[in-house]
């Protein structure tokens, strides 16, 4: 960490860490995950009520108040509030009920994407990572902050939102309703995690999105003349659509621009290093030159440096023999701050001018946000991700996908991504993938960090 005055942990979340049996409530924590992992809120359909049902169930008996909020019959997010006495802005603990979908059959049997089964030190289920376990964190840190009646200068408040997987509709409605029912300045929600070995054995970085790329779905068009497949006439839909496509791949080419996070976020690496390649990191000029074309070859980094226009899939015929009228593509394009949907829809436009019955339309579009990576919320998340751990380096992060933080920053929020497990690569990879599971031993190292953020950030220093 580089930016702004360093952190230190001061006596008051010290003693709010003391306060606590550490060994007993990170049992609990596991307990908590593997029973939120076995309530079935995958998305579609969602059912998230039956998520928002478990989570009151465990706010009820703490005695801390929440309330719900109903999208659709069946769909529902909830808010819960450790109340400080005070006006100031809440700090917000976001996390989605909802789950991603998944194929049962690349599980192996005794540990299902619904089990949350415990096989030789791993949790298994779907949700483990994204985001359950950060949810049970949460839903134990609101405990913990009103057991041991944690002095707080602002509110402490847990969103559980529906439908981040498919629509954020759960999102979308909260921002309808913060100024009324959540009053949040300040918000941790999914983003980076620690990975392990990430850039250099034996060292673990830990990255804190404080941006995420903005988004552009949409399909392309082909109307073209029908007719029988045994006879191939020209202007036909499927051969405008191939060449539509052909010359957006030929013609839409973005420099590569790496991005201010990953600069920093290898300072950070850097830093940690030391010696010569950490030099090289510490160096714009030298990490652009010496380390860029490392950073292209690897899909993920790759992906922070472009405006991509990604073809997820094709649609539109139904018989082999039948020519139709009107075919489709889809393009999934992740924007990097600066570019706009209309600046990106502009390019394909252009790319595919002069070819006939080409058309496009909008799925989805957001523009790219972020929140600074030199706040007091980011200095403290980057101080506790790395605390007592010399091996670890933390810094901030673009983050190629999006999440609901997207929705809330037009709003003042100052959003950060981060869940505070430190994970080999591998398992990181199970999110939205197959065999999603989270090490049982970072699910209490987890909590003590995020505790830690949230005491310090909305804790009272003085007595």
């Amino acid at each position: 960490m580089h930016h702004g005055e360093p952190v230190d942990t001061p006596a008051h979340v010290q003693s709010a860490r003391d306060a606590v049996d550490w060994p007993a409530v990170g049992d609990v924590t596991v307990q908590l995950l593997a029973d939120y992992l076995q309530v079935d809120t995958t998305n579609p359909p969602g059912h998230e009520q039956d998520g928002v049902d478990w989570l009151a169930g465990h706010l009820d008996e703490a005695g801390i108040p929440w309330e719900s909020v109903e999208h659709a019959p069946g769909r529902a997010s909830l808010i819960a509030r450790v109340d400080s006495g005070s006006e100031a802005p809440a700090l917000c603990l976001m996390h989605h009920i909802d789950v991603a979908g998944y194929e049962i059959d690349q599980w192996p049997e005794e540990s299902g994407p619904l089990s949350g089964a415990i096989v030789d030190g791993e949790l298994w289920g779907r949700g483990a990572l994204d985001m359950k376990g950060m949810g049970a964190l949460e839903l134990m840190t609101l405990v913990l902050l009103k057991k041991h009646r944690v002095p707080l200068d602002r509110d402490v408040v847990m969103l559980a939102v529906a439908d981040e997987e498919v629509s954020n509709t759960g999102a979308m409605d909260l921002v309808e309703l913060w100024d009324e029912k959540i009053r949040c300045g300040t918000m941790l929600n999914e983003g980076g995690f620690g990975v392990t070995d990430a850039l250099f054995d034996g060292q673990a970085v830990h990255a804190i999105s404080t941006a995420e790329k903005g988004v552009l779905w949409l399909e392309m068009r082909a109307e073209g003349r029908a007719g029988h497949g045994s006879t191939p006439y020209p202007g036909e839909a499927p051969d405008r659509l191939l060449e539509a496509m052909t010359a957006i791949e030929k013609k839409v080419h973005v420099r590569p621009r790496i991005d201010d996070s990953l600069y920093d976020l290898l300072h950070a690496v850097g830093e940690q290093k030391g010696g010569v390649t950490g030099s090289i990191l510490k160096s714009r000029l030298l990490t652009s030159v010496l380390v860029k074309p490392k950073l292209k070859a690897t899909p993920t980094t790759n992906a922070t440096m472009l405006d991509t226009v990604h073809l997820t899939g094709m649609m539109g015929a139904e018989a082999p023999n039948v020519v139709p009228s009107s075919v489709r593509a889809q393009y999934d394009c992740r924007l990097r701050p600066g570019t706009t949907p209309e600046d990106h829809l502009a390019r394909l436009e252009d790319a595919v001018e002069g070819i006939e019955g080409i058309s496009f339309e909008i799925v989805h579009q957001m523009a790219s946000n972020g929140s600074p990576a030199d706040s007091d919320l980011f200095r403290t998340i980057g101080h506790y991700a790395v605390e007592d751990r010399p091996y670890a380096a933390a810094g901030p992060l673009l983050a190629v996908g999006f999440t609901d933080s997207l929705l809330v920053r037009p709003i003042g929020v100052e959003a950060y991504g981060y869940i505070p497990f430190e994970i080999a690569p591998e398992i990181l990879e199970t999110m939205h993938g197959h065999r999603e599971r989270v090490p049982v031993d970072q699910i209490p190292e987890g909590l003590r960090r995020l505790y830690s953020i949230v005491v310090h950030h909305a804790g009272t220093s003085s007595p």
